[in-house]
């Protein structure tokens, strides 16, 4: 029944990857596995909702340690928090956010989405009440936000059970041969909602061992002896180093 699986439902199937291999029973495996291996990470990084969203846009081609240092700069600054970018101007807020790349247009998306946040729904906690397809078509009219970070919101600021497919998850299911390495994000988030639930928590720790993985192991040149998925992934048993 979808909703009452828990990651330790998932034990890993002990048999060779095959082309015939179930891509449920597949799917199965990579959870448990990167389960066993990584654990609950409780993702996002993150001490508040508002900061989830600031983060979320902060992230878009720069990597995460650049974030951080936005981050740290705006708590520094007492203006981490949606309704305080709400009240600035570019100008004043680019600088701070500089180590993010980008700074004078995330400066201004930062500006409008809290803006338009705070003057629709006040706070994200109000926001979070809303269905997901009404959220959905909101965010899709801010600019700025695109299909992974509109995910990202929804999961991980607004408490939705949407898993957030990545470039991470796209390489790791194709390398493993999920569909036949044919894929697109509504095929993978189809296939997640169907074999593991829609359990919220389980899908954003899901997301998370996905992107541990995709930067431990299932890089551009992959790193695969050490791999935790090996065993059910079709590029390693065929083409694999």
């Amino acid at each position: 029944m979808k909703g009452q699986n828990t990651a330790n439902d998932f034990k890993p199937l002990k048999i060779p990857w095959d082309i015939t291999m179930p891509d449920d029973d597949r799917i199965r495996a990579m959870h448990s596995l990167l389960f066993e291996r990584y654990g609950d990470l409780k993702w996002w990084p993150a001490e508040t909702d508002d900061e989830v969203v600031i983060g979320s846009i902060l992230t878009q081609n720069t990597s995460w340690s650049n974030v951080e240092k936005c981050i740290t700069n705006l708590k520094r600054n007492n203006i981490c928090s949606l309704s305080a970018l709400s009240s600035l101007e570019p100008d004043v807020l680019a600088p701070i956010i500089r180590s993010s790349g980008f700074y004078n247009q995330k400066a201004k998306r930062l500006i409008d989405i809290s803006r338009i946040i705070t003057e629709n729904y006040s706070t994200l906690e109000k926001m979070s009440g809303f269905p997901v397809d009404e959220l959905e078509l909101f965010l899709k009219d801010v600019k700025g936000v695109g299909r992974e970070t509109m995910d990202s919101i929804l999961s991980y600021a607004l408490h939705k059970p949407v898993f957030v497919v990545d470039k991470y998850t796209i390489r790791i299911f194709s390398r493993i041969g999920i569909r036949g390495g044919r894929l697109d994000i509504d095929t993978i988030k189809g296939l997640i909602s169907d074999t593991l639930g829609n359990d919220g928590d389980m899908l954003r720790n899901f997301h998370a061992m996905l992107v541990y993985l995709g930067k431990d192991h299932c890089r551009t040149k992959p790193l695969c002896p050490e791999c935790p998925v090996r065993s059910v992934c079709g590029y390693f048993i065929t083409a694999g180093p």
